[in-house]
């Protein structure tokens, strides 16, 4: 990451997660809080089966509200403004995009020249990972940047013999 004026791609699903990518994507961006700027993409999966014949609308074809990526990252930056920057925090720019979501991930990230990518991991394993893939792993191997892969903490003791 460059140590001039950090530029973060932000991954988020409103998941189990997201809340964890804000977080680190805004300390990241924090090294240079006047000029850091953390891009929120949220990327939804066009469903066909909602759009009614007259009526094209985003949330027709995505079946998600907006309103409510903003409203988590307003919520992530006003707490991180006053608990872990003192005051000020680096600018949030939410990209509400439609697409496959780790395609989408990384054209952003290039468009705009990103520092580095952080996007969370829901830990699939097995057969729910095959059907549903891993947008993190198809990240990490896209990327023209490094890429910041998080998952809530949740150790498990090891198998005693």
């Amino acid at each position: 990451m460059s140590t001039s004026t950090p530029i973060v791609v932000a991954a988020v699903d409103l998941f189990k997660g997201s809340g964890l990518v804000l977080s680190r994507a805004l300390q990241l961006a924090a090294s240079d809080p006047e000029h850091g700027t953390v891009h929120v993409v949220h990327v939804t999966e066009p469903n066909i089966g909602n759009v009614k014949p007259t009526e094209i609308d985003a949330p027709d074809l995505t079946g998600y509200d907006p309103g409510a990526v903003k409203k988590l990252c307003d919520k992530y930056l006003r707490d991180f403004a006053v608990h872990e920057a003192k005051g000020s925090a680096p600018k949030i720019i939410v990209h509400n995009v439609t697409g496959a979501p780790a395609d989408q991930i990384v054209a952003q990230a290039a468009k705009v020249d990103a520092d580095v990518i952080v996007v969370a991991t829901h830990g699939r394993t097995g057969l729910k990972r095959l059907l549903l893939g891993s947008v993190a792993e198809k990240v990490v191997r896209l990327a023209g940047c490094p890429v910041f892969v998080l998952r809530e903490k949740h150790h498990h003791p090891p198998p005693t013999t």
